[in-house]
């Protein structure tokens, strides 16, 4: 993804029919709207027979990419939504959930330092699931139990590139900062109080609260690619990835290295569309201590139907 930047970057340089933007400028423009939705599905169906015996399956994956993004100066605007949901289905079997991610973001930013060119971001960002299943080292979980919200105050830049004819465009943002996060859960037990018993003598209420509150410094890094390789194909690449020290809480065991103490977040995105036809490959990497002591991993590699409004 760097060498596709430096050479985007070499492009904008040589080709009179490019042109490079530094959203930090100083200089006031008017306000640029770009938005998309992008639905999906794939669909795998399997029939075996042998002898006396027949099996007959299907595993579906249906996805919802959406984008929004205000560009201007001083004031600049993003949000994101990134949805995935799949079953199995077997003969004789109840369906099981093979991927269940929910992820919606919200960046307002603004210019501090013209010269510079120093974005100050506050990104909002709330992760959960959408149906019953189980965490990590299966724990139960369910729609908005557990949720994971985090608001980050951070210094950054913004690059963008593009070409005038619209055959390619990137954007970059890297920051550091401070952030809060919170942690809302009903049912669903944290890690550091899984030690205790919980019956209806001793609820979980008196065990944790339903929301525990955490903040540290945090890194994010975001970066978009699209370009058009031909006529109606075209290549998009997406990676941002959020890393958030958090601060010692009780309700942790006690931490000895950085990972330990962090709640880590990468999303990697990689799709090719031919008209309405994709192959789109998608992997959600989470570590969170509160959730589980192992990193859990969702990856997808879905041939379908993609369609951009």
């Amino acid at each position: 993804m760097m060498i596709a930047l430096l050479a985007h970057s070499v492009r904008a340089q040589q080709e009179t029919t490019t042109s490079a933007t530094d959203t930090t400028s100083s200089t006031p423009k008017p306000s640029n709207i770009q938005h998309s939705i992008q639905p999906s599905l794939g669909v795998t169906i399997q029939s075996i027979s042998e002898a006396d015996n027949e099996t007959f399956s299907a595993i579906w994956i249906a996805g919802m990419d959406a984008n929004l993004f205000i560009d201007g100066e001083p004031w600049q605007f993003g949000a994101k939504l990134y949805a995935r949901y799949g079953q199995q289905h077997s003969q004789n079997a109840f369906p099981v959930k093979t991927q269940d991610d929910l992820i919606l973001s919200v960046t307002p930013s603004r210019t501090i330092f013209p010269g510079p060119k120093i974005r100050l971001f506050l990104e909002i960002t709330g992760q959960t699931q959408m149906a019953k299943g189980l965490a990590a080292d299966s724990t139960p979980t369910k729609f908005l139990d557990p949720l994971f919200v985090y608001q980050s105050l951070f210094l950054g830049r913004r690059f963008s590139n593009q070409a005038e004819d619209g055959s390619w465009q990137y954007d970059l943002t890297a920051g550091v900062g401070y952030a809060l996060q919170e942690t809302l859960a009903q049912n669903f037990i944290l890690s550091g109080n899984r030690q205790f018993v919980v019956t209806d003598h001793n609820p979980l209420s008196s065990v944790q609260g339903e929301t525990t509150l955490e903040s540290g410094y945090s890194a994010i890094v975001d970066l978009n690619l699209q370009e058009n390789i031909g006529e109606n194909l075209q290549v998009t690449t997406g990676w941002k990835t959020v890393a958030i020290n958090r601060v010692q809480t009780p309700t942790l065991p006690e931490a000895t290295t950085f990972l330990e103490n962090a709640r880590v977040s990468s999303l990697l995105e990689f799709g090719l569309q031919y008209k309405f036809l994709s192959i789109d490959y998608s992997a959600n990497l989470t570590y969170d201590r509160n959730v589980s002591l192992r990193r859990s991993l969702d990856q997808s590699l879905v041939f379908g139907f993609k369609l951009t409004l």
